[in-house]
């Protein structure tokens, strides 16, 4: 264990040693020759682990609307995409509960023909309905 040795700030003595931190994450360090504590603010504060999660990071783990959503965002207008692409891109299973309707509930990214669904940004999408190539 690598130590580095500080003089106490009371007493310029040697003999110190690390005494945990305080409330804002400073090391504090107890002197053996006065008995007096004292903070290091020259060092960086320790990396405290991170506990818990956002509301964005519980609802792109378990919302199947928002992953839905988020994952339609993102799609290439240079790329059309059948249901299993969608489904894959998500990362959701084929049987999570309600992903179909939610799915078919954006008709802004989706259009079909011979009664297959295709996926894909808006812009695309609109365009080949103006072609006539989905419907």
């Amino acid at each position: 264990m690598k130590t580095t040795k500080i003089n106490c700030k009371h007493c310029d003595s040697d003999k110190t040693y690390r005494n945990g931190y305080d409330e804002k994450g400073y090391q504090v360090y107890m002197c053996r020759n006065c008995k007096r504590t004292f903070t290091d603010k020259t060092k960086s504060k320790p990396v405290k682990p991170k506990v818990g999660m956002t509301l964005d990071e519980f609802r792109d783990k378990h919302d199947v609307e928002h992953i839905i959503k988020k994952t339609l965002e993102t799609l290439d207008k240079e790329l059309v995409y059948e249901k299993n692409d969608i489904v894959k891109l998500t990362g959701l299973s084929h049987g999570t509960p309600g992903m179909t309707p939610i799915l078919e509930s954006q008709a802004q990214y989706y259009g079909k023909i011979g009664g297959k669904v295709y996926f894909s940004h808006p812009d695309t999408i609109k365009a080949l309905k103006e072609q006539a190539k989905l419907n």
